[in-house]
């Protein structure tokens, strides 16, 4: 398979024009540095004039090594990393004498190419997070990485701080040492042995060449011996407690809060005050990340802060799947996130969890929300609307609906007129039958009306928490007052039930139904 590869590339080189000529090294000298270009053959080798390990470094392709001349067999290295700077290093046990061979027939990039036979002195790299005048804040640093020049070995990690002390177990991955402090340094401060300014020590001892023992570095501390040294900054705010999420018991966002309604309020509180002038975000997340086509719903929903407390406002916008997402499958899972906060000394506040240093993120499931609403007037629609008439309004599923007043609509002199009653004036009672209606009582107002006009009685600024609009379901018709006649109700005879979702119901047994406009109750 190797070789039929190898073919084909000669191939695609011959039939696009590149020189087949070959680059010959010879011998190679350590430490001198040997350019190579795509396409074109190249080759070496090297006799170790003494016993020991030998790294080799490739900027491009990597440059093989061989047991023998024909370049037949590969030479196993006995590990292999990238350097600092990114280029392949390959370390290989040598013997005097035994001579190694490199080369690569197709090489795909342009490159570098150096052998290295001494101890190569350990550097230090980079260091995450930096050591710095900035204090160290846990919040986004949730561990530390220190990367060298080499793979090393380390045989412990020491944290101190104010006479405080604890071992950490360091996780090596060749070039990197990374210490998870998170766990230590978090109880630290709640047991109040770490305060702003605090210096925190570092210790990492034991350091050496993973392919050499007694290559061990000096940084000034004593060999094998590294300290790095942070202030600190004070104790992040925690969060402490939250209302309107999954985790306090709310699992499910409604497709439709009302904007005045106590729900949709989500609250987050934190032990430590927050900074008023910064402003955290809020977004909310719906859809399949995979359906490029389709996309993703994106919101982001009012946030406030006051004091320790961020509040995240869920109310007046409908989120009806479809609506969401057109054309996509309804999915069970919509997702709240909440970001950036920060408390009043600048750090941002302790998610807890190091994928997510800076972000809080709550899974609800839909819940969607659909009301029956149906409405029950007296006097009956097709009165005649006498002024001072008590009135009588049964809405099912009042609770659910908000509104500001009692609309009467209706034409004087050829014009469009209309007499409001504010809610404030109206008696409002639970169904003592149905705890999730309402009985608004008021008394009908004097409209002038034109004669043999009609008026129209809504309910002005009408909100239901389905988010839909209702208001053709709480809608009648009167008469204006003009021939003294109070009512006009259609024959019980010809009287058809229906039953509180609206639909008909042929022989009704005991409930609450509505006949000819009106509740009544079968027992």
């Amino acid at each position: 398979m190797i070789r039929t590869f190898t073919l084909l590339i000669l191939g695609l080189m011959a039939a696009a024009g590149y020189a087949q000529s070959a680059t010959d090294w010879g011998l190679l000298v350590p430490e001198q540095e040997y350019a190579y270009e795509r396409f074109v053959p190249v080759s070496g080798y090297y006799t170790p004039t003494k016993s020991g390990i030998m790294r080799c470094y490739s900027t491009g392709s990597v440059i093989n090594a061989y047991t023998d001349a024909e370049r037949s067999e590969i030479l196993e290295s006995t590990n292999g990393y990238y350097g600092a700077s990114g280029e392949s290093v390959r370390v290989y046990d040598i013997k005097e004498g035994n001579t190694i061979y490199f080369g690569n027939n197709t090489p795909l990039d342009n490159g570098t190419f150096r052998i290295s036979v001494d101890n190569e002195e350990i550097k230090l790299g980079r260091v995450i997070p930096d050591v710095s005048e900035t204090p160290l804040s846990i919040s986004t640093e949730y561990k530390l990485s220190v990367i060298f020049n080499v793979p090393v070995k380390c045989t412990k990690c020491k944290l101190e701080v104010n006479g405080e002390s604890a071992e950490i177990n360091p996780d090596i991955y060749d070039t990197l040492i990374e210490i998870n402090w998170f766990a230590t340094l978090r109880q630290w401060y709640r047991e109040g042995k770490i305060s702003a300014g605090d210096i925190l020590s570092v210790t990492f001892t034991g350091l050496r060449d993973v392919n050499d023992s007694q290559n061990r570095p000096d940084f000034g501390e004593g060999a094998g011996k590294l300290v790095l040294r942070y202030t600190m900054a004070g104790r992040p705010a925690e969060l402490i407690s939250q209302s309107g999420t999954p985790n306090s018991g709310v699992p499910d966002m409604k497709t439709y809060y009302l904007p005045n309604g106590d729900e949709g309020i989500v609250k987050l509180v934190f032990s430590e005050p927050l900074d008023p002038a910064w402003r955290p975000k809020a977004e909310i997340q719906y859809g399949d990340q995979d359906n490029i086509e389709l996309g993703m719903y994106i919101e982001n929903p009012p946030v406030s802060v006051e004091g320790e407390t961020v509040t995240i406002d869920l109310r007046g916008v409908t989120r009806l799947p479809e609506e969401m997402v057109p054309g996509l499958a309804p999915l069970p899972m919509i997702a709240l996130y909440v970001s950036n906060i920060k408390s009043a000394d600048g750090q941002f506040v302790l998610t807890g969890t190091a994928s997510s240093p800076v972000t809080f993120g709550f899974s609800y499931n839909i819940r969607k929300v659909l009301y029956s609403i149906a409405a029950d007037w007296v006097p009956v629609s097709g009165s005649a609307l006498v002024a001072g008439t008590p009135m009588e309004i049964w809405v099912l599923n009042g609770k659910q609906i908000s509104f500001e007043s009692v609309d009467f609509s209706y034409v004087k002199d050829g014009v469009t007129a209309k007499i409001s009653v504010p809610y404030s004036e109206l008696k409002v009672e639970t169904d003592s039958y149905d705890p999730n209606a309402l009985l608004f009582y008021l008394s009908a107002p004097a409209v002038d009306a034109d004669a043999d006009s009609e008026i129209n009685v809504t309910f002005g600024g009408l909100l239901c928490a389905d988010g839909l609009d209702h208001s053709s379901d709480i809608f009648v018709r009167y008469k204006a007052d003009t021939s003294g006649v109070d009512a006009v109700e259609a024959a019980d005879d010809d009287a058809v039930f229906f039953d509180l979702t609206g639909r008909r119901v042929q022989n009704p047994s005991s409930g609450i139904y509505i006949r000819n406009g009106k509740k009544v109750i079968i027992k």
